[in-house]
């Protein structure tokens, strides 16, 4: 089944039904559309709103900045 075959702008041969099923058709494919992609845009607006702050990064906290580490002395 095509767009093509949903969306004919040819005239329907057959009873008057055939539209109903076809929006039927469409109905059920929009909500298992809505049952798939609903929890994951939910969880994607729930991890931004409720997530951790995004860390901006300021000039204090650049790696160039923080003193090497130690080397052991021998002996």
């Amino acid at each position: 089944m095509t767009l093509l075959n949903l969306f004919s702008s040819r005239a329907r041969v057959g009873n008057g039904d055939a539209r109903s099923e076809d929006r039927s058709i469409m109905l059920m494919v929009v909500l298992l559309l809505g049952l798939v992609f609903a929890p994951v845009i939910g969880l994607h607006v729930a991890a931004v709103a409720f997530g951790p702050p995004a860390a901006a990064s300021s000039p204090d906290h650049l790696a160039h900045q923080t003193p090497p580490p130690v080397k052991p002395t021998r002996g």
